[in-house]
């Protein structure tokens, strides 16, 4: 755990890995992957921090975004440090090379043990919030933008009802996993924007979602990268054996 200063405040991240490359860290729940209109503090820029302190730069230092995690949303994020490291791990991202996976806890047990989901999804700027549907109409093509994943049942509690799963993103859309999960129907616990109001949710601090494993290819060395964390807060306790 690495206490880093921005802001007038104090930001515990943990630092899983860091070359002269790229930089792997764990990104708290509740705060932002990258600045937007709200001026809270963001992940992006507390890490540029880091690195201006840690390495004495004279100006800001340069960090490179290469994917984001919702809000709500803790797990491993990777940064790249060099305008080569971004373009290339970025492309590794178009062309499906870099594999990302979470682990989630849902209402109610999936009828398969594992499954790819295919759907279709749009931002619904009147709620606020994705729509997925399972194919568009011709006169709505144009709007939709093809999701898909694969999820895998790890652990089942009969007497809550819930279900672990391992989730494998295979396109990267934003709200995508909260979204499909509530199309069909098993909308993460704690999700207020799209699930259910339980007492189980409402003391839950957001959607049980949790970015556990990425693996990408080195951007500048021949090696394959394996990075793997897990979930400690609520309600991920509950399947203390499973995790």
């Amino acid at each position: 755990m690495t206490k880093i200063f921005y802001q007038n405040q104090e930001f515990n991240i943990p630092i899983i890995f860091e070359d002269n490359h790229l930089i792997v860290v764990e990104k708290p729940v509740g705060l932002l992957s990258q600045e937007d209109q709200s001026g809270d503090p963001d992940l992006l820029n507390i890490i540029k921090e880091y690195l201006r302190i840690k390495y004495n730069k004279p100006g800001a230092a340069w960090l490179g975004l290469v994917h984001r995690l919702d809000r709500p949303i803790g797990g491993l994020m990777v940064f790249a440090k060099t305008s080569k490291a971004a373009s290339r791990l970025s492309a590794q991202i178009r062309e499906h090379q870099f594999v990302r996976k979470y682990v989630a806890v849902i209402h109610k047990k999936p009828e398969l043990k594992n499954a790819v989901w295919s759907d279709f999804i749009s931002r619904n700027k009147v709620q606020g919030k994705y729509i997925v549907i399972s194919q568009p109409d011709k006169s709505h093509q144009t709007k939709y933008q093809k999701c898909e994943l694969s999820y895998q049942l790890q652990d089942y509690l009969s007497e809550s009802d819930l279900s672990l799963i391992e989730v494998d993103l295979k396109t990267g859309r934003s709200h995508q996993i909260r979204a499909q999960m509530r199309a069909h129907h098993h909308p993460l616990v704690g999700d207020r924007l799209y699930g259910k109001i339980t007492d189980l949710d409402r003391n839950t601090d957001g959607p049980a979602l949790y970015a556990s494993f990425i693996q990408f290819k080195h951007p500048t060395k021949d090696e394959l990268c394996i990075f793997k964390s897990q979930p400690k807060q609520k309600p991920f306790d509950l399947f203390k054996k499973s995790i």
